[in-house]
């Protein structure tokens, strides 16, 4: 009777699925229920003899006869159960496996014709966006298809890296080959299927999966790259049955049950190696038995779909290791790097053990801060690996008595973008998102937040030089844009995130000084007023609110004393004739148009309109976004889409976008704003981004500024005092040399960022103006500049202040003539400047052409 009920355990399962891994996965719980069988009818003999059985032969025993009667009375839901399961395993493999799990992903990078990369850098790309390297198959230079484990695979021959996507559509390519050009660091040609392509975007690089702790950057690693003597310290103390049995260990589970019996909340473990992965990437932390069900039956379908090398290989990417200052450990890989210094390939028997003694518990067993308890549990797994075989005792002896080491705290240590990390958390509430169980795809480009990162970092230890001596110093911050769509691809909130986790980028209001002015301005351009209206630069009293006094002085303190054109307020940055703008123009219609910026509304008195009125960085870099995207506003945005996987082709549009301004008023602004750059306040940045128009202004308040922009990328760069003490410099001397850093290897590196020139609006006439009475020039005039304006607002007369035009024409070359055109420049002085009307040789000197699309354009000085 017995016989047959234990004989009915190993077959109650019907194979009635279609699916070849759930058949497999059946066939393998059949497997394990008859083994369970067997140990129950152990049990039932041990009842007619138990004096035969030792105690714990007689615990083991009754153990493996309970799980059996509970398989037998549940077998019908054990079956639903692992389908379910499956289903859930089977989801996360055709998604990606390590770009389907709850957390923040940054934005896709994307490698294409012509970007400059090198080799190594390329490599390391495809490393960080979870492809792993295979060696090249003998004799057919050809790789293996990409496991679905990963993101893909790649492979390096000669001058090509051969890329295997694992997810593939009808729009993403097999295999592509970049091919990088010798000794110039170069892509120069892409293929795709063998047909050429201009670029490849590659799959989302994580940015945490744990927004309690910051991670730093994250290679993928397969089984074949981590050294046996890793593999062996982690097998002999987590696991050492791992190549044995099924994902579940029936001797520990039943040694778990034992510990644990009559206890709601699970404290014993028993968890195999595939278990613990499971519970690392599908499940939450919670500790009850319905999670361990669940856990159980995870790791028993991943176990039927993927090897165990993989799983291995896997678990070690995945396992949380501690955290060293503010960068957390995640994987045994940068683990390594963390606390060793040191490539997987070069650990040495005691590091190796000390890796693997961590897994239990990275806090208490931390090399850093608990240096004696690491010891002794490296102790413990060396024990564990001469008990396994996998060394010597002579050899454990060697190491028992060494301390454990570990290296200098390297500057290249930091965490990946952990203000931006924890802008996102804040702003996924208002997204209905939450990252710890959804997957949230952010705007973020690791590379441009490097060179963000690089360049902040240069500037603050050329001023720590500055400020030697001081007890406190100075911070900064740094947010760049895309101003199409409001995209963040780069924040910095402050020098140091493991000292300080103020996001200044975002959460500090400070006065933007003079970077504020080019509002004052558009406001005075959509109210009617010229650029060349005439204002004087000299000491100024302003009444308001009808007895109230203001005056304003210079930076310096320096006056022309005469009159000078209305764009010179902004390009040389004159305090008070920005003032008069503003008291002509109205403070409350600029206070009204600032909000529409995005700007807090200044309160209305004279001073506002040089900047007094308090703003953040990332406000800042929106606002000024409107001018390089033709007046239209666009709200800064963290986050493009969440749940599935986000191709850049899917990725939702900017939303919120207005237009504030005029696209011909944008234009004049950005007009002057590129002379700021060119001979203005901002001249240091003359020519620092080669072949990019660049505008921009520099703000000098307690605080340094600058924000400047190209067409496709605006960025924004504050230094100073939390303490809100004065810097003392001004912000061509603070922020500029970061912004130029930052600006010129960001363009380096996507070209695409940058641009000849910016966009000109129909409406949009060039004249050359005298730049002293803003009036047309003659060929007489000393100071003549070009500058952009609408046929309602350019000047109808010409100067005559330095002498008679015609008695001028036989000094002046004739350029027209030098490049065989008879018709010369001047003869265009008394109508606007258009590039239907200008002769080539017109066009290079003055710096109008014609683009593509047959628009205007106005090319920036090129230096």
């Amino acid at each position: 009777m017995l016989g047959c009920f234990w004989f009915a355990v190993g077959l109650f399962m019907p194979i009635d699925v279609t699916s070849l891994p759930e058949q497999a996965g059946i066939r393998d719980l059949r497997r394990f229920a008859r083994r369970i069988a067997r140990a129950g009818r152990s049990f039932t003999r041990s009842f007619t003899d138990p004096g035969q059985l030792s105690k714990k032969q007689l615990l083991v025993r009754s153990v493996a006869g309970i799980l059996a009667i509970i398989l037998v009375a549940g077998s019908d839901s054990l079956l639903r159960s692992y389908k379910y399961y499956s289903r859930i395993i089977d989801a996360r493999l055709a998604s990606g496996y390590l770009t389907s799990r709850p957390g923040l992903y940054a934005a896709p990078r994307t490698i294409q014709v012509g970007q400059k990369i090198s080799r190594a850098g390329l490599i390391e790309a495809l490393r960080r966006a979870g492809y792993t390297e295979n060696p090249v198959v003998a004799n057919t230079r050809a790789i293996p298809p990409a496991n679905m484990v990963w993101n893909g695979s790649f492979s390096q021959t000669d001058s090509v890296v051969e890329i295997r996507p694992a997810r593939r559509s009808k729009d993403r390519p097999a295999i592509v080959r970049a091919t990088l050009v010798d000794g110039e660091d170069e892509i120069s040609q892409l293929t795709g299927d063998d047909l050429r392509i201009s670029s490849f975007t590659l799959e989302p690089e994580v940015l945490s999966n744990d927004l309690s702790s910051k991670t730093g950057k994250r290679e993928t690693v397969r089984y074949s790259e981590i050294p046996p003597v890793l593999v062996q310290a982690i097998l002999a103390i987590e696991d050492h049955r791992f190549f044995d049995h099924p994902g579940l260990d029936l001797f520990s589970i039943g040694r778990a049950l034992l510990r644990n019996a009559g206890e709601e909340r699970v404290g014993q473990g028993g968890s195999t190696i595939t278990q613990q992965l499971v519970k690392n990437t599908y499940l939450t932390p919670e500790r009850t038995l319905r999670r361990k069900y669940a856990e159980a039956m995870l790791s028993f379908a991943l176990e039927r779909r993927l090897s165990k090398q993989d799983i291995f290989a896997l678990y070690c990417n995945e396992v949380y290791l501690g955290q060293r200052g503010a960068v957390a450990a995640r994987g045994v890989k940068e683990a390594a790097q963390i606390y060793f210094g040191k490539g997987l390939k070069d650990l040495s028997l005691a590091e190796a053990a000390t890796l693997a003694g961590m897994i239990q518990g990275p806090v208490r067993y931390s090399p850093v801060r608990h240096a004696e308890a690491a010891r002794t549990r490296r102790n413990l797994v060396l024990e564990a690996m001469v008990r396994d075989g996998w060394i010597e005792a002579t050899r454990s002896t060697e190491v028992l008595a060494e301390p454990v080491v570990v290296s200098a705290a390297s500057d290249s240590m930091h965490s990946l973008a952990p203000y931006f990390v924890d802008y996102v958390n804040r702003s996924s509430e208002s997204h209905d998102a939450s990252p710890a169980n959804q997957r949230v795809y952010t705007t973020i480009d690791l590379d441009l937040q490097e060179l963000a990162e690089a360049a902040l970092k240069k500037q603050m230890d050329r001023l720590d030089e500055t400020y030697k001596g001081r007890s406190v110093k100075p911070q900064a911050a740094l947010v760049a844009l895309d101003p199409k769509t409001g995209n963040v691809v780069a924040m910095v909130g402050g020098r140091d995130y493991g000292r300080s986790q103020l996001n200044r980028a975002v959460d500090a209001r400070r006065q933007p000084g003079s970077t504020f002015k080019p509002f004052v301005y558009a406001a005075a351009l959509e109210d009617g007023m010229s650029p060349v209206q005439q204002f004087t630069d000299a000491p100024r009293e302003f009444v308001y609110d009808r007895n109230k006094k203001y005056r304003p002085a210079n930076f310096g303190g320096g006056y022309s004393m005469r009159e000078v054109p209305m764009r010179d307020g902004l390009v040389k940055s004159l305090n008070t004739v920005t003032v008069d703008v503003a008291m002509q123009t109205g403070l409350a219609r600029i206070a009204n148009l600032a909000a529409k910026f995005g700007l807090p509304r200044p309160e209305r008195y004279p001073s506002l309109a040089l900047g007094t009125e308090e703003v953040t960085p990332l406000q800042l870099a929106a606002a000024y976004a409107a001018f390089a995207n033709g007046g239209r506003r666009v709200e800064p945005r963290v986050i493009v889409g969440v749940g599935e996987p986000t191709a850049v082709d899917s990725i939702s549009e900017a939303t919120g976008d207005s237009q504030v301004i005029s696209p011909t008023t944008a234009y004049m602004v950005t007009n002057m704003l590129t002379a700021v750059v060119d001979h203005g306040t901002a001249r240091a940045a003359r020519g620092a981004v080669k072949g990019t128009a660049i505008a921009g202004k520099t703000g000098t308040s307690r605080d340094g500024w600058f924000v400047g922009y190209t067409q496709n990328l605006v960025c924004v760069v504050w230094i100073g005092f939390d303490d809100n003490q004065q810097l003392g410099l001004t912000g061509a001397a603070a922020a500029l040399p970061a912004w130029t850093d930052f600006m010129s290897a960001a363009i380096e590196l996507r070209p695409e960022l940058g641009g000849r020139n910016f966009e000109c609006p129909e409406g949009i006439n060039f004249v050359e103006i005298d730049a002293d009475s803003g009036q047309r020039s003659t060929l007489t005039c000393p100071h003549r500049e070009l500058i952009a304006v609408t046929d309602r607002l350019m000047p109808n007369v010409e100067c005559f202040a330095h002498g008679n035009l015609p008695e001028a024409r036989d000094s002046v070359p004739d350029v027209g003539a030098e490049s065989g055109d008879q018709t010369t420049v001047a003869q265009h002085r008394s109508t606007p400047l258009s590039p239907e009307r200008l002769s080539s040789a017109e066009i290079a000197t003055t710096g109008v052409s014609v683009d593509a699309h047959g628009r205007r354009v106005l090319m920036n000085q090129m230096r």
